[in-house]
């Protein structure tokens, strides 16, 4: 009995091996599709409080001082921005919070880094490998010269890379901030197999 069913839990394993890293990334790109249309539902939103403001309308955009209420800080897991960059045909959602579980999804900032269009340095993170997490697989191929797009719903922001950088884990300064610039960084694995070191893309303002 056991010698039957050996070879066809054998055959079972073999399957789910080969087909396991394709459906992994079905499901990350239905995460990410998903992400993207609550994105485009949260423009809307903005964009039906935009009109009522240009009406005189403040109900629901006004506190009750009168004055317009603050934009309400980004939580974990939170879609912050949508980055694309046309080299390399990338334009995905970018969570906030570099977790365990969201850069499983997509994209991720780094907490405590700077804000897109801002002075500082806004650093983002992603995977880059076979089995799951492929959005920065090709990230590799940018040079210097090439844009990266930061869109925050109401504004889109330009980067030129300037720098492209092979560091150890540890070597955190690619995060920090010069204070005088408007950067972005975007941290990857490397190499794709194996990974010991971290592929860096830096890049500052330009529009």
């Amino acid at each position: 009995m056991i010698k039957r069913v050996l070879p066809i839990l054998f055959i079972i394993a073999g399957i789910i091996l080969i087909f396991y890293p394709k459906l992994t990334e079905m499901v990350q790109q239905a995460e990410q599709e998903q992400l993207a249309r609550e994105w485009q539902d949260s423009l809307q939103q903005i964009s039906v409080v935009d009109d009522r403001q240009a009406s005189g309308n403040p109900e629901s955009i006004e506190g009750e001082s009168g004055t317009p209420a603050p934009a309400a800080a980004k939580s974990e897991g939170e879609l912050e921005v949508m980055l694309a960059i046309p080299k390399i045909d990338l334009k995905l959602p970018v969570l906030h919070g570099a977790t365990k579980e969201n850069l499983r999804t997509t994209l991720a900032s780094i907490e405590h880094t700077g804000r897109p269009g801002q002075i500082g340095n806004f650093a983002v993170a992603g995977h880059r490998n076979r089995t799951y997490g492929r959005n920065f697989n090709r990230l590799d191929e940018l040079a210097v010269g090439d844009s990266i797009e930061v869109d925050t719903g109401s504004q889109v922001f330009t980067y030129e890379v300037t720098e492209k950088l092979i560091v150890k884990p540890e070597e955190v300064w690619v995060l920090e901030s010069d204070g005088k610039n408007k950067e972005i960084t975007l941290v990857t694995c490397h190499p794709m197999v194996n990974p010991t070191h971290r592929l860096i893309i830096k890049g500052k303002i330009i529009s």
